[in-house]
């Protein structure tokens, strides 16, 4: 303490421990204190980043300066700055470097990465921090993070700092294309670029160079050039020099006649065109054209000169007749040709035949059957039987086709039910569509209105029929019809429509159509369609029919009865195939055991076991039950009544009558899980027993009351686990049979969920021809065919030379050689006459072979070309001429075999069809090796011992029957063989057969009784009368609906049977059964009321007899009771008759006929 001149005599000072201890009063000492802190110096550190503090140094030091002179501004470690001297200064300066520091600046400036790479890597950021130290009034620092960071005092100096690097540095990025953008030009460029770079980098990092990929399909990369402005412009305009000029490039060239294209290297050979730098390439993509590829400036200079060289070239054409002079000069005569070229300096391509100008008139000759077809006989050609048939089950406006056909009355689309529910799933958009279309048309019955399907259906077309009620089978409700269904079928040809779906049109609440006419007039168009010369694109019609109608099993039986009957018409083939919802449907389930889905009856059924779903207390109520003990006998009944069975045994008993091994009787119950165990044990007794085959009925889905889909599920269940869990050894095949549509439909639903994972497969549908297997397709062939091939052909020879005259020498050769090598030859119209089909077809590929000109007029056929051609010619004719007296003695042979016998083959659909003439004569002749083809197309290999035919690829056999016609009476198919003597024979159908269940399926609908046995009957006599009387009444009513022939009951008593088997029916034995409606023959249209004991009088066994006859319906009106004949059709012809009479014409129950021929027995039903 150097300054004593505070002390007083009130204050003194002591020196202690280094210490100056002050004493004097409080007051005092405190002043004196307050004296001495100010006298002493003071030091502050202050915190301060060190790039910010040189920022404001310079203005910190002179602030200091003037106002702080006496503090001093020292260093301290990294990024602390020291202020000593007199406190107040001290704390002044804090507050003066705290102010300066807030006010530094920071300006943010978006450079690309490249560039900030660059400052970086080139040391930029001293040097700039230098400059700026330099030239601007404010220092600014440079940072670089993810953006460039400037900071200063001054807002100008940022400015200022920003635009000087903006100025100096820049980053650029070309785009390299084509060959400049891959090796080895890619290579070059980077060889020159690099050279650039580092020629401007020798004394500091000027600019860089990277190479960027694109990743795309073309060929692309990206050059970037990063640094000093002026660096990177000169870098730049090198790059672009080389894209420019230096790059290799490829331009097309189109040529001034493409057909240049495949001869261009020998034209380039012509034109002397070289230019090593450049490549000339032909080629034929995008289109014909030449690729010029090289250097850019060399390019453009070749395209010049090959444009120029090309267009002083001289071409023309020869045209010789023929195309016999091209294959000429492509074989033997090629090396004659090439002399040609080489000594008049040409080219000579051959160009592509062009049709002759001349149209000489057509000579008709009508050729036979060829011999080298004779093994092929299908009559139609697979084009013109393509329409598949199909029945549907479900509702129309579901179907997926192209054309749905709906009824309707008055113009009104929803006044039929199927129109209101078209309307009610598609909306008003049908509905205005309907009315747009019927806006200006007028309607009369029978015409079609066509309206575009919406969205909403799966159909593209609408067909309305305009419909009547029903008015009689002779008045105008059923010709309207029929015009309109044949105008759907005639649409959908014009239209190339491809499927069309028919709901039953006429039996519902509006039409009341009886429902035998409804579908008589529906399957007779049809047939008539398929009769026709060609059913377009039309390749499926489908008839759809809903389940859950009352009749729906009567209407799926008429309709496949009468598609059945149709499918072929005299051994032709007229439709494709015929399948339905109800076709069996066969899965493989586990051990291979193959489970069948049936619609049909179990009483039909002929397998080793038969199952029978009893409560073992009622057996006489209608049902499964009562079927199979009517036809199995009274013993299995009574040992059935006698056994004493636990809830889900299963009880065996013996066949009885019934023609199985034995009869296994359940009782479901009405209980799924019990059922589901019981399709479990049925299968277990089959194993026991050892049992091949085994039916099984719907347990319990019938009188038993339960859901049709709930049985399915409980029997699939047990079948699938009966068969998955343990090995079978005898059991191969399970049969569920099912008689109704609604539990055929439940079952098969269920069974696609049950066995997902199992092939399905579907009854066989017929499998055709390859085109190659195809008969001739007619035989009104001429020699017209032969103008459309080679007779019109030319062939032309393209000449290219450097002269017209070098072409003109060049042609007058060529045509020169060609002609001595030619001949000519003419054959006469006579000659040609016996030339069938196939000859012409084999005529015309020899002749197109052999390259061979023809020419037809009224003369005959003339031939030129090579001689060693036209030789060929005239040999294939002369053997043709031979081959026609062969044909002719086969045909004869095969027409008169073809009245005498008829070879018939059991179609998948149960009716026996007529095989083809040349079919039946090689089954007569034994000629088999080859195997048969019937009438649909399908090959067959033949076992003749065996009367057995079989298919090749699956294996499906079939059968084969002969008929041998008596010299005055065609046999029908389905008959048997009958003696000389014509007696009438009786045939048992057997259970097993189509026309077994066919007959009971029909009877059984209405009548609830049990078939016993069904017998044919086949009376030559009647049969021939019957057809007599069928000619007679389809000729009469051929504009109305033909002989109206209709399958009808008539029952009958022991005593009456056997007169009606020999004579027929006898309408003077009319009285018997009353007349109400004629003093005629009476005949039913359901079985149910032929079978009343009034009119099938039961036997002392009980057993009664019933009549399946054929009648001759014809034109039909209501009949009286004093009615001997039927009443005329008018007062205008009073000779002009109806055919019969009926009990009343809307919907008859009951037909009566007047002639005797009219009707013929056709089978006799035993039943209880």
């Amino acid at each position: 303490m150097g300054d004593l001149s505070f002390v007083t005599d009130d204050i003194k000072v002591y020196t202690e421990s280094g210490y100056a201890v002050i004493v004097g009063l409080d007051e005092a000492v405190k002043q004196s204190i307050a004296i001495l802190e100010k006298r002493l110096p003071t030091r502050k550190e202050i915190p301060v980043v060190e790039k910010q503090f040189k920022l404001v140094e310079e203005e910190f030091s002179r602030e200091m300066c003037a106002h702080c002179s006496e503090v001093k501004i020292l260093r301290g470690i990294v990024n602390l700055i020291i202020l000593e001297g007199p406190g107040k200064e001290v704390q002044l300066g804090v507050t003066k470097l705290e102010e300066l520091i807030k006010k530094v600046k920071e300006k943010r400036v978006k450079i690309s990465t490249a560039l900030m790479t660059f400052m970086t890597s080139g040391g930029l950021i001293s040097k700039y921090q230098t400059r700026f130290q330099q030239s601007l009034r404010n220092p600014v620092a440079l940072e670089v993070g993810s953006e460039l960071v400037l900071t200063s005092l001054s807002s100008n100096a940022l400015d200022e700092a920003e635009a000087a690097i903006l100025r100096d540095l820049s980053v650029v990025t070309v785009q390299l294309q084509g060959t400049a953008a891959t090796p080895p030009d890619l290579d070059k460029v980077k060889e020159i670029l690099i050279k650039n770079k580092n020629e401007a980098n020798i004394r500091e990092l000027r600019v860089d160079v990277s190479f960027i990929p694109v990743p795309s399909g073309d060929a692309m990369t990206k050059v970037r050039l990063v640094g000093y402005s002026e660096n990177v412009n000169k870098l730049k305009e090198v790059l672009q020099d080389y894209q420019t000029n230096q790059v290799m490039t490829q331009e097309i060239l189109n040529l001034p006649d493409p057909d240049m294209i495949d001869d261009f290297d020998k034209i380039l050979g012509l034109i002397g065109m070289k230019r090593p730098k450049v490549s000339l390439k032909a080629s034929h993509l995008p289109y014909p054209c030449i690729l010029v590829s090289g250097p850019r400036c060399e390019v453009q200079e070749a395209q010049k000169a090959l444009m120029s060289a090309l267009a002083g070239l001289t071409s023309d054409n020869l045209v010789l007749q023929g195309p016999g002079a091209q294959r000429y000069f492509q074989t033997v005569g090629k090396v004659s040709m090439e002399l040609v070229e080489s000594s008049c300096q040409v080219l000579i391509k051959t160009q592509q035949g062009v049709q002759s100008i001349s149209n000489p008139s057509p000579i008709s000759i009508t050729p036979q059957l060829s011999m080298s077809r004779l093994r092929s006989n299908t009559v139609r050609s697979i084009a013109d039987n393509k329409t598949s048939l199909e029945i549907k089950l479900g509702s129309l406006v579901d179907e997926q086709v192209n054309v749905l056909v709906v009824p309707m009355v008055n113009r009104n689309p929803t006044s039929t039910k199927i129109g209101k529910c078209l309307l009610s799933k598609a909306g008003n958009t049908i509905k205005s569509k309907f009315d747009s279309a019927a806006a200006n048309c007028t309607l009369r019955p029978g015409d079609v209105l066509q309206v575009d399907g919406p969205p909403s259906l799966g159909c593209s077309k609408i067909f309305f029929i305009e419909c009547l009620p029903w008015d009689g089978v002779s008045g105008q409700s059923v010709q309207a019809l029929s015009n309109g269904l044949k105008r759907c079928l005639d649409l959908c040809v014009q239209h190339n429509l491809q499927s069309v779906a028919f709901p039953i049109i006429g039996p519902g609440i509006i039409l009341k159509y009886p429902l035998r006419e409804a579908i008589q007039a529906l399957t007779e168009n049809i047939r008539q369609f398929g009769l026709s010369a060609s059913s377009g694109s039309l390749t499926t019609i489908r008839i759809v029919i809903k389940p859950d109608y009352p009749d729906s099993e009567e209407c799926y039986h008429d309709i496949y009865r009468h598609f059945s009957s149709i499918i072929n018409q005299g051994g032709q083939a007229i439709f494709r195939s015929l399948t339905s919802d109800l076709d069996d449907i066969t899965i493989t389930v586990g051990g291979g055991v193959k489970l069948q889905l049936v619609f049909g009856d179990i009483t039909n059924e002929i397998t080793e076991a038969v199952v029978n779903t009893t409560d073992f207390i009622n057996f006489s109520d209608d049902g499964v039950c009562k079927d199979i003990l009517t036809v199995a006998g009274p013993e299995v009944e009574a040992e059935l009544k006698a056994a004493k069975v636990n809830r889900g045994d299963v009880f065996v008993s013996q066949s009885g009558s019934f023609p199985c091994d034995a009869i296994l009787h359940v009782c479901g119950e009405k209980d799924a899980s019990l059922i589901e165990q019981l399709a479990c044990r049925i299968v277990d007794h089959c194993e026991i027993y050892e049992f091949k085959s085994v039916a099984i009925p719907a347990i319990c889905a019938g009188i038993g009351g339960l859901d049709p889909g709930v049985v399915a599920s409980a029997i699939l269940k047990g079948v699938k686990a009966a068969t998955s869990t343990t090995p079978l050894y005898s059991l191969t095949k399970i049969r569920l049979v099912l008689i109704k549509i609604k539990v055929f439909l439940a079952f098969k639903e269920e069974a696609t969920q049950t066995f997902s994972t199992a092939v399905i497969n579907r009854a066989p549908v017929p499998q055709f021809l390859h085109a190659s297997q195809q008969p001739p397709p007619s035989m009104n062939a001429d020699l017209s065919i032969l103008r459309t091939s080679s007779t019109s052909q030319q062939s032309i020879f393209r000449f290219l030379g450097l002269s017209r005259k070098d072409v003109d020498d060049a042609m007058t050769k060529l045509k020169s050689l060609y002609e001595n090598q030619c001949s000519t030859q003419t054959f006469k119209k006579a000659e040609l006459e016996v030339l069938t089909q196939d000859d012409m077809n084999d005529l015309k590929q020899l002749v197109e072979n052999l390259g061979l000109y023809m020419q037809v007029d009224q003369g005959g056929l003339t031939v030129s070309g090579l001689k060693d051609g036209v030789s060929q010619v005239m040999q294939m004719i002369n053997a043709f001429q031979h081959d026609s007296l062969r044909r002719e003695v086969r045909f004869r042979e095969e027409d008169d075999l073809y009245g005498r016998v008829a070879w018939c083959i059991l179609g998948h659909n149960g009716n026996w069809e007529r095989l083809s003439k040349i079919a039946n004569h090689n089954l007569e002749m034994n000629d088999i090796a080859g195997g048969i083809v019937d009438a649909q197309g399908i090959q067959w290999t033949v076992d003749g011992r065996r009367m057995e035919a079989s298919r090749p690829l699956t294996g499906h056999a079939t059968q084969l029957k002969r008929l041998e016609n008596l010299p005055d009476f065609t046999l029908p198919l389905y008959w048997d063989n009958m003696a000389d003597d014509k007696n009438p024979k009786v045939v048992a159908l057997l259970p097993s057969s189509v026309e077994y269940r066919m007959i009971k399926e029909a009877f059984k609908r209405t009548a609830h009784k049990t078939v016993m046995k069904i017998e044919r009957l086949q009376n030559v006599h009647l049969r021939r009368a019957y057809e007599v009387q069928k000619k007679h009444i389809s000729d009469k009513n051929r504009q109305i609906r033909g002989a109206g022939e209709k399958l009808l009951y008539h029952g009958t008593t022991e005593d009456n049977c056997d007169s009606i088997m020999k004579t027929g029916f006898n309408r003077r034995f009319a009285g018997q059964n009353a007349t109400a409606y004629g003093q005629g023959t009476y005949f039913a249209v359901n079985a149910s009321y032929s079978a009343n004991p009034t009119y099938s009088k039961p036997a002392t066994d009980g057993s009664q007899l019933m009549f399946v006859a054929r009648v001759l319906t014809g034109n039909y009106t209501k009949g009286r009771s004093d009615m001997k004949v039927p009443p005329p059709l008018s007062d205008q012809q009073p000779h002009e008759r109806y055919d019969s009479v009926v009990d009343k014409t809307d919907n008859p129950n009951m037909y009566v006929v007047f002639h005797d021929s009219q009707a013929y027995p056709d089978y006799l039903i035993t039943f209880k």
